[in-house]
């Protein structure tokens, strides 16, 4: 089954194209990777999916319906949730009040309460929860990024970049919870850098270059591109 449909989709700035043409489906269950050099788009297309820019012209339709000019507090309310390339934490709360806050949005306080502690659990924060948020390394709030988007109960997960700055060990630790969540059912799109990632997790990548669809099919194929190569992966990879 498609969950997102994305169909002839351009975002400008201004006279400049942010994104231009772009045509995908994203099937349920699946993780698909998107990639390519800065300033290829990556985010402008998450910006765009989940309501935080608006589309210039096009159409993204979720579960068969038409989301284009949807607001994103009602994409939310779908199931449609992503996290930041810098984490957007409560510098201020605790890890367990962090992560706390979007379950009350659904549960009452007992449940919430103890949805929490799972969830810390669950993302290798347990031993953190009741550290203030901004004391935490880097590698943790990347990790408390996911905890809080996975509060909100998400469908579709968009995450960007959620292992940029790691150490492989930790990188390691957040490969295998993304992992888990596509295991619950949960369908993500991951923009990542780091080739690795991409390849250990991803059904599917998506190439974009200066805003346009380069490519898009199976990851070790994919790769193998020269025109891949050249916009974006670099000689040295091969």
């Amino acid at each position: 089954m498609t969950l997102l449909s994305i169909k002839d989709l351009t975002k400008s700035f201004g006279g400049i194209h942010a994104l231009k043409n772009i045509n995908m489906d994203i099937k349920q269950g699946q993780i698909v990777g998107l990639v390519g050099p800065n300033g290829a788009g990556k985010t402008t297309l998450i910006n765009v999916i989940t309501g935080f820019e608006k589309v210039t012209t096009g159409k993204v339709f979720y579960k068969g319906q038409d989301i284009t000019r949807m607001p994103v507090h009602k994409r939310a309310m779908l199931g449609i949730t992503r996290t930041f390339q810098v984490p957007q934490h409560f510098k201020s709360l605790t890890v367990y009040e962090n992560i706390l806050i979007p379950l009350l949005l659904r549960k009452d306080k007992e449940q919430a309460h103890k949805e929490a502690y799972r969830i810390a659990e669950k993302m290798l924060l347990s031993d953190d929860i009741k550290k203030e948020a901004d004391a935490l390394p880097i590698g943790k709030l990347k990790l408390l990024e996911i905890a809080k988007a996975y509060a909100t109960n998400p469908q579709f997960l968009l995450v960007d970049e959620p292992v940029g700055g790691l150490s492989v060990d930790k990188m390691d630790a957040v490969i295998e919870t993304i992992r888990g969540l596509r295991n619950e059912g949960m369908t993500i799109l991951l923009v990542e850098h780091i080739m690795k990632v991409v390849v250990s997790l991803v059904d599917e990548v998506v190439v974009l270059n200066f805003g346009e669809m380069l490519a898009k099919g199976n990851p070790q194929e994919i790769m193998t591109q020269q025109e891949v190569i050249d916009a974006y992966l670099g000689e040295e990879y091969v």
